[in-house]
């Protein structure tokens, strides 16, 4: 009896123990419980370097991802949207038109600037995309809008920001959102909440010194 006990509480306290080491892989090492913590832990701890993804910005120039990690760029921060949605990237673009009056206001024009990247390339083109930016009051030396030049790249481009998109049957997409920062070592370094810009500049000129 006594060893049918002891073997049960063994295998219970291995059946345990295999499962907090599959629940710390998973929450990056108990720093988060939903996906969107584990993403903001893994950017910290592993920032990505961006790829050269081929862009359009709203004035149909062309440009590339990269070039947002170019030697001495400000940081940037991106928010990953489609024009048409009536959900969380209205929050995402307000926090974005917050970050730009505060950019102004704090002498900020330089050192941080704003990227709205649409993953909806074959409905928002250039034409729409400005149209955005201007409904928004997008100043172009700070904000850029943009989608990527060529529908392969979509994939590439959703991976490296970890979001997940798929179409709600009613014409547009159910998507997962952050407020991402592209760091003065052009790296994707921080993703924030959406709904919190102000947190998001804090935390970077923190980093900064101020």
């Amino acid at each position: 009896m006594n060893a049918t006990i002891l073997r049960t509480c063994a295998a219970t306290m291995l059946v345990t123990a295999f499962a907090l080491a599959a629940f710390h892989q998973v929450t990056a090492g108990f720093s988060a419980v939903t996906a969107d913590g584990v993403r903001r832990a893994a950017l910290a701890q592993a920032p990505r370097a961006l790829p050269d993804i081929a862009l359009v910005d709203q004035h149909g120039d062309a440009l590339a991802l990269s070039d947002f990690a170019a030697p001495a760029a400000p940081a940037t921060f991106i928010a990953l949207v489609y024009v048409q949605c009536q959900t969380v990237c209205r929050t995402g673009a307000s926090g974005q038109a917050w970050l730009q009056h505060a950019i102004r206001v704090r002498g900020l024009q330089g050192r941080v600037r704003l990227l709205t990247l649409s993953f909806d390339p074959r409905n928002d083109n250039p034409a729409v995309l400005d149209g955005h930016a201007r409904k928004l009051g997008a100043d172009a030396a700070l904000w850029k809008f943009a989608t990527v030049r060529d529908v392969a790249d979509l994939p590439g481009m959703l991976k490296l920001f970890d979001i997940v998109v798929l179409p709600d049957g009613l014409g547009g997409y159910s998507h997962n959102a952050a407020l991402f920062l592209v760091d003065r070592n052009g790296r994707l370094a921080r993703a924030y909440d959406i709904d919190r810009p102000d947190l998001a500049l804090a935390d970077f000129l923190r980093q900064a010194g101020g």
